[in-house]
Formats: C-alpha cells, sequence, structure tokens
C-alpha cells in the first residue's frame, strides 16, 4: 500500500501538494521535468503525510513530439506517475476538442475544466469533469480548474463555450462542500489571474497557478496571497505543505526547479525511449544558415522576425500567392540560431509545431488592411496575433490607438487598393477565423490552389532543402515609426 493512502494519526492534520504544470517539451530541461516531478513524489509518497498530485495541464501541446501523436506520450508519461487530476489548460486544445477527449480516455486520472460546455449539450466536454473530489488517507480535497475567454478566439475552438468562471466555481463548490470535503482547490490557467475574490471570500481554500509569463508581461498582476501559490518560472514547480486542514489552515510552499532535483529512473528511461524513435528522423540536416536568426517569443509577437520572412517567403513560393501571412504565435522555437549552423528537421518542426496546412484566400485589399490592422492589436501584449509577412511592406506606429495604428501597406512597392483581389496564402487556422481573425472567416471567394496534404512545417523544411544555405535578415516588411531602432 502507498504510504500517502494508510490511514493517518488525526492529530498530525497535514498534507502535502505537489503542484506542476506547462510541460510540453519532454526533452527540455526547462519545459520538461517529468522525471524530476516523478522523484520528488517518489520521496514524498515514502512519508507519512497524504501526498496529492496537481497536474495544471498546458502540456499536451504544442510541441516535438506531439505534432506527430497529438499529446498521447504526455499522457503516457503521466500515467506513470500518477496524477490525482490534471487541469485543462488552453494549450491543451492545440489539437482541438476531438483529439483533448481522446486523450481523456487514454488518462488514468480524471481531466477537469470548470467552466467550459459543450454549446450543443451544455455539458461538460466528452471526456472532461466540472470538478472532482480525490481522496489520500483521511483526507478529501474537491477541485475545480478555470480558463480563460479568449481560448475560443486564439485556438479556433467551435464545439465549446466558456462560462462565466465566478459563477461555475461558486456552483461546484457549493457541491463539493456538500459532500463534505476537507479543501476546495482550485487550479487556475486564466491569465486574467481575477480569481483571487474566490479566495478572498473562502469559496475555495487554495488557488494553485504557473505562469512563467507573468514577470516579463507589462501589466500582468501576480496575485500576493499566503493561500494563492504562484509559479513564476517556466523551469519550476511547487511543494505545498499544508497544517491544520480540518482546523485552522497554515500554508508553507517551497519552489524547486528541475535541475535542483533527481531524475526518477523509470520515468526517464520512459521519456528516453519517445525521444530515440524521433532521432533518425529529425535529426537530418536540411540546411545551413548563413545569417543569424532569432525565434524568441518577444521577437515573432511583436516585430519582423527573420524567421518569420523565411516562412512566409516559402508558402509565397509554394503557392504562387501575391501575399502570405503567419501568425507569430504559431512560431514556438524561442531558440537563437548562430551563424554557420547547421538547421534540422527537428529545428524547423520545433519552430512549427502546430499541424497546419496551407489555403489560399482571394481577399479585397480592404479584407488585407483589417487583418494586418487586426495583427497589430497584439503587439502591447505580445499576443500571437501578430502577422509575419511576406509580399507586403507596412508602416505602422504603436503608439496610435487600437484599430487605427496601420498608416501605410505596399504590396510590391504600390499601395494595396481597397476593391482589389489579391492571392493571399495563410494556414487553415488563420482561414477559418483563428485568434479572432474573423474578416478571413467570413470572406467570401475562398480559391484553395494548393492541396492540403503538406503541413506548413513541410513545406519550410522543403525550401530551405532546396535552398541548402539560407540568409535570413530583416528587410523592413514591419516599420513601426514609434521604435527608435527605426
Amino acid at each position: 500500500m502507498n504510504a500517502s493512502t494508510r490511514p493517518l494519526d488525526q492529530k498530525q492534520d497535514k498534507i502535502t501538494i505537489l503542484f506542476a504544470s506547462d510541460m510540453n517539451e519532454i526533452s527540455s530541461e526547462t519545459k520538461g521535468g517529468f522525471a524530476s516531478i516523478a522523484y520528488m513524489l517518489k520521496q514524498q509518497r515514502e512519508k507519512n503525510t497524504p501526498v496529492f498530485f496537481f497536474f495544471g495541464g498546458g502540456s499536451i501541446g504544442p510541441s516535438l513530439l506531439s505534432s506527430f501523436d497529438r499529446g498521447s506520450h504526455i499522457i503516457d508519461i503521466l500515467n506513470a506517475i500518477e496524477p490525482d487530476v490534471m487541469s485543462i489548460s488552453k494549450r491543451d486544445f492545440s489539437f482541438f476538442e476531438d483529439e483533448l477527449s481522446l486523450r481523456s480516455y487514454e488518462a488514468a486520472f480524471p481531466l477537469i475544466a470548470s467552466n467550459i460546455i459543450e454549446t450543443e449539450t451544455k455539458q461538460p466536454l466528452d471526456g472532461l469533469y466540472k470538478s472532482v473530489i480525490t481522496q489520500q488517507g483521511d483526507y478529501k480535497i474537491g477541485v475545480l480548474s478555470t480558463l480563460s475567454v479568449n481560448i475560443i478566439e486564439e485556438y479556433n475552438l467551435r464545439r465549446i463555450s466558456v462560462i462565466d468562471k465566478f459563477k461555475a466555481v461558486s456552483n461546484e463548490a457549493k457541491i463539493l462542500r456538500e459532500q463534505n470535503v476537507d479543501l476546495v482547490i482550485l487550479i487556475n490557467s486564466s491569465r486574467e489571474n481575477d480569481v483571487l475574490p474566490l479566495l478572498v471570500d473562502n469559496t475555495v481554500d487554495l488557488i494553485l497557478q504557473k505562469d512563467s509569463h507573468a514577470t516579463v508581461i507589462n501589466n500582468r498582476i501576480i496575485p500576493e496571497h499566503p493561500r494563492y501559490i504562484f509559479v513564476k518560472e517556466i523551469d519550476e514547480f511547487a511543494l505545498v505543505h499544508i497544517e491544520g486542514v480540518k482546523n485552522k489552515l497554515k500554508v508553507n510552499s517551497e519552489f524547486y526547479k528541475y535541475s535542483q532535483v533527481d531524475k526518477e529512473a523509470n520515468t526517464q528511461r520512459l521519456i528516453q525511449q519517445y525521444q530515440s524513435r524521433l532521432s533518425n528522423l529529425l535529426d537530418e540536416v536540411i540546411g545551413t544558415t548563413k545569417t543569424p536568426f532569432n525565434t524568441k517569443r518577444s521577437i515573432v509577437r511583436t516585430e519582423e522576425s527573420e524567421f518569420g520572412n523565411i516562412v512566409t517567403d516559402a508558402l509565397k513560393s509554394y503557392t504562387d500567392a501575391d501575399i502570405a501571412i503567419i501568425n507569430g504565435g504559431s512560431i514556438r522555437g524561442e531558440q537563437i540560431y548562430t551563424k554557420n549552423q547547421n538547421i534540422s528537421r527537428r529545428d524547423i518542426i520545433s519552430e512549427l509545431p502546430f499541424r497546419s496546412h496551407i489555403l489560399v484566400l482571394e481577399l479585397t485589399g480592404q479584407k488585407i488592411i483589417q487583418a494586418i490592422e487586426h495583427g497589430l492589436t497584439g503587439i502591447d501584449a505580445s499576443l500571437g496575433r501578430f502577422l509575419q509577412m511576406s509580399g507586403l511592406t507596412i508602416t505602422y506606429n504603436s503608439k496610435l490607438p487600437i484599430n487605427e495604428r496601420l498608416i501605410s501597406i505596399k504590396n510590391n512597392g504600390k499601395e494595396i487598393v481597397k476593391t482589389q483581389i489579391y492571392k493571399v496564402a495563410m494556414s487553415n487556422y488563420l482561414a477559418s477565423g483563428g485568434d479572432d481573425f474573423t474578416m478571413l472567416k467570413s470572406t467570401t471567394n475562398v480559391n484553395v490552389k494548393k492541396q492540403q496534404g503538406l503541413l506548413i512545417s513541410e513545406i519550410v523544411i522543403n525550401f530551405i532543402r532546396n535552398k541548402g544555405d539560407i540568409f535570413p535578415k530583416i528587410e523592413k516588411r514591419i516599420i513601426n515609426l514609434n521604435s527608435e531602432s527605426n
């Protein structure tokens, strides 16, 4: 019998919670960490204090391996280390609702999302729960989770609706307390960070959250409360020690980096098996970059990117379109490439992990202007809707009001004509209105010029392979008049 499930001396009145999330790249030292989590759990479970493992999601995708198996390997690894529950974060919708439902049936643990429902049935998404009661020893904890309303537009979801988080949590918390749980815990993935009132008014007893972007994005509020456990670093997890579970709560939190903890051997071996299956295919060198470039989030979501230019040039060349666009949020590698560095298939699939296909739309100049203007609304918060482009040069001012920032937009040196039709290559994600590009979704005269068989990542791989040497550079396609560098 696991030590954490043995009957306890009630005088101890203690539990331990391990909280981790956002671990989508199993081979990464900063985004992996499953073997370190497994080691810490093994140590804690050998003690007399009951141990709960709550996993905050954000890991099914996007990633190098999930671009092949849509996140099944994450569920397999989690099954081996036995979380009590997994809450759903927006990244877990990377491959849309049906795939998430399939992952839920592969899991030996429950998946929860308290404030989303299927739009048609008004019930939880198939395989998911509104809330879960989990028990270790004599202690029962009710678990809830919340997502941000923006997942619908960011991930172009069609089957679900996001309901009011405060109403959803309040209703479920009441049901949980009627079942005599010792604690109600909320796992929050909503980056509005507005759920503190649920703690203050004792609707919930503890809030767990991880947001590694909180310290680098302007105006992001980090709640400060002894029972609001907030993990700020991408390579960290929390160990929460609670005394007085059945009396007066006393909470003490410790934060560990994956690198500070040994790796559990069996979990590490499982991870290595997954890694080895990909190596032969992905380590093929497809070309060499003769100039350095950077795919950091802060670049691809706010300004012209050398890699964004390569990707959109590849799409424009492949389709013979007039223009090509991609949203900066589809570039995920966050790497720095040096001069004369070899580029592998692994690099490109890591950069473009979503399984997006290419479409060509016939758009009026007016629709293009609307799309570019909408992309510029994301620069203040580094949102993924910021567009990288080929066949266009734009001038804008980031200090102007939203939807009034675009000053000039040209195709082949000539101002875009609002009534003229242009052929624009893009991902099927954008074409169907993802990231709230509704002007693309509602457009008429859709004209698919290429088959959808090849993924965008494969188009870019072939583009680089055919060239051999690439020279990514900034070409003043996107000029911010407010930037000192311009």
